[in-house]
């Protein structure tokens, strides 16, 4: 949910290959693919943990149209950006990882769009403060 650097000021490491593979303690994470388009970036990784012949895919998921201290100028990159996520995550994958910079912001809203539009969905209500006031308890 945020870009390497913002108005100059470093706002996450990166923590991935640019291309090839590098290896993290004892695991080798190869970059297989990045589609980069225009609020959004998606990357393809192969992780093998070293002396096992198991491999995963993960997807990364980077936004880059949210500015820091900010919010999107439209909303809809942001929803095309969160149907992409919940497309390419089958509801047997796991959960998924969010962050931002500091995890509260851009993450947090993340979790709480993503959250009011699943209940909309088979509830028909929102309770937006309801849901931050138990986001809040369970940090």
């Amino acid at each position: 949910m945020t870009r390497l650097e913002e108005k100059s000021r470093i706002k996450c490491d990166q923590y991935w290959p640019s291309r090839g593979t590098e290896t993290y303690g004892m695991t080798q994470v190869t970059l297989l693919d990045t589609i980069e388009l225009a609020t959004f970036c998606v990357r393809t990784f192969s992780l093998h943990k070293n002396g096992s012949s198991e491999k995963r895919e993960v997807r990364q998921f980077q936004f880059t149209a949210w500015p820091d201290h900010g919010v999107p100028e439209y909303p809809t990159p942001f929803l095309a950006f969160l149907r992409r996520v919940k497309t390419c995550n089958p509801p047997d994958a796991g959960p998924i990882i969010a962050h931002c910079s500091a995890g509260v912001g851009r993450t947090g809203c993340f979790i709480v769009i993503d959250a009011m539009l699943e209940r909309i969905k088979h509830e028909k209500t929102v309770d937006i403060y309801g849901h931050v006031t138990l986001m809040r308890s369970q940090r």
